[in-house]
């Protein structure tokens, strides 16, 4: 049956008035679940930490009264605990240089010890013994924004494990310990924090920055590759993966062990800053030169760089090498003589062509570069067995076992140093063996002694001993919160 004219404009108008009703029923429908949406908590707070990104903190703290209203207390606390964060990463950034009180107190315990106390007259014995005891106690150790990360803490322990914002105000509060050289607690927090929530990468990221700041590579990599797993697109990780694996010694779980040269190829493919790249490159080639004998491709690698980085005497003299190990050794020795013209002190370059003076059967052009490398680094076993070979092979036996005995007395030293090393690695938290790793390497070895002193005071912040070492090898700023720390405070 065909509908009528009728009919169908009767349907017409009923379409209509329907489209009208749905209509007129959406906006409020609309209005109502935006009003919902924008009232929720985390929502908020997101608003509150974008606000804090622009140093709004009039915005974020406004928020911050909104959820309270709202009875979003536990947001509300975290919010404000940022907030306090906020300041206390402000204050570090522009706090002046501390005053050198650790500095002053050794040059008065100097005087103090060339004096005679006992001899002072009577009157003033008393005053001087005073000053004496004063001038040995330990100045408390300043630092910016204690206050502010104090009352952050405070918000944060507002919230309760069970509370969904339970998770955030830990990785918070960690970090307001680490500013405060808690670190031991921190990492408790975070260990449990991480039984609790195996996923959660912020946990993770942050005892990894907590165990770099130990030197301790074991508990570094285990958090490093849960950070990669959940963070798959994030360079950082795989870079410093790479970093911790790259002499094979650490490996991380026989379960999932790490490929450093994979670690560092992900990282490159995921993308880096120019200089984070640039040293990159240099790591990853000569990691595939000490893993895997693979020259070719660490001339692969070298030649990714730009011809500023290419142009650099440490890589110019692992292009050396490699050419060595392809049978190009004409142009790998042209390589080595410019690189000696123009940078005579470069260790790598005197190892290498005293090497292969050496295999020429030409002892007497390799000693004075063995010599000069020995002057730069006298602890370069390596050198000092070239050294004592090239002497005994141009018959100057008291040379040759003058070196011996420095040789000897070096392996001595380096064997004496292996049970504390093996202590550090037992337990990240033994600062008496970094502090001892440190002394051992402070005469002759800067580089090592300022790793080892900053794990020791990361351990024992409090330690006068370490504090007074800390001084002697620094100077008198104190330790700030790491660049990895930094980094991470920023990203967070």
């Amino acid at each position: 049956m065909t509908p009528t004219p009728i009919s169908r404009l009767g349907f017409a108008r009923w379409a209509i008035l329907l489209i009208m009703l749905v209509t007129v029923l959406a906006i409020p429908a609309a209005a109502i679940a935006h009003r919902l949406y924008t009232s929720r908590a985390d929502y908020l707070v997101g608003r509150g930490v974008a606000a804090l990104e622009c140093n709004d903190v009039a915005e974020a703290e406004r928020i911050v009264r909104r959820l309270e209203t709202r009875g979003h207390d536990s947001a509300a606390h975290v919010l404000r605990g940022q907030i306090l964060l906020q300041q206390a990463r402000i204050a570090v950034q522009e706090a002046p240089r501390p005053f050198p009180f650790e500095g002053i107190q050794q040059a008065c315990q100097l005087v103090l010890a060339s004096l005679r106390l006992g001899d002072a007259p009577v009157v003033l014995r008393g005053a001087s013994w005073m000053a004496a005891g004063i001038i040995q106690q330990p100045f408390p150790r300043p630092i910016p924004g204690a206050d502010e990360l104090h009352d952050a803490l405070h918000e944060f322990g507002q919230i309760l494990d069970d509370d969904p914002w339970a998770a955030q105000a830990t990785v918070l509060a960690s970090e307001c310990l680490v500013r405060l050289e808690e670190r031991r607690a921190a990492a408790r927090a975070l260990t449990a924090l991480v039984k609790r929530q195996p996923d959660n990468v912020d946990a993770h990221r942050w005892l990894a920055v907590i165990y770099i700041d130990l030197n301790s590579p074991g508990p570094v990599i285990e958090h490093l590759q849960e950070w990669a797993r959940l963070d798959p697109n994030n360079p950082r990780p795989y870079r410093l993966l790479g970093f911790f694996t790259r002499d094979g010694l650490f490996t991380g779980d026989a379960a999932r062990p790490v490929d450093s040269v994979e670690a560092y190829r992900k990282a490159l493919q995921l993308g880096l800053d120019p200089r984070e790249r640039s040293s990159v490159l240099h790591e990853l080639a000569q990691t595939l030169i000490n893993l895997r004998d693979d020259y070719a491709g660490a001339l692969e690698t070298l030649e990714l760089g730009s011809r500023a980085f290419q142009d650099q005497p440490a890589n110019r003299v692992q292009r050396a090498h490699c050419l060595i190990q392809l049978d190009k050794k004409d142009e790998a020795v042209q390589i080595l003589e410019e690189v000696l013209r123009s940078h005579p002190t470069t260790k790598a370059a005197l190892s290498l062509r005293a090497q292969l003076y050496l295999q020429e059967d030409q002892p007497r052009a390799a000693v004075p570069l063995l010599e000069k490398l020995v002057a730069l680094d006298p602890n370069d076993s390596v050198a000092r067995q070239s050294l004592m070979l090239a002497y005994g092979a141009l018959h100057e036996d008291k040379r040759a076992a003058e070196q011996k005995r420095l040789l000897d007395a070096l392996v001595a030293d380096q064997e004496r140093l292996i049970k504390p090393r093996q202590d550090t690695a037992r337990n990240p938290w033994n600062s008496r063996a970094r502090y001892q790793l440190a002394l051992a390497y402070a005469a002759d070895n800067r580089a090592e002694a300022l790793a080892w002193i900053q794990s020791a005071f990361a351990c024992s912040p409090d330690d006068p001993r370490i504090r007074k070492t800390w001084t002697q090898l620094v100077g008198y700023q104190p330790p700030a919160l790491s660049r990895s720390a930094s980094r991470e405070s920023q990203e967070n």
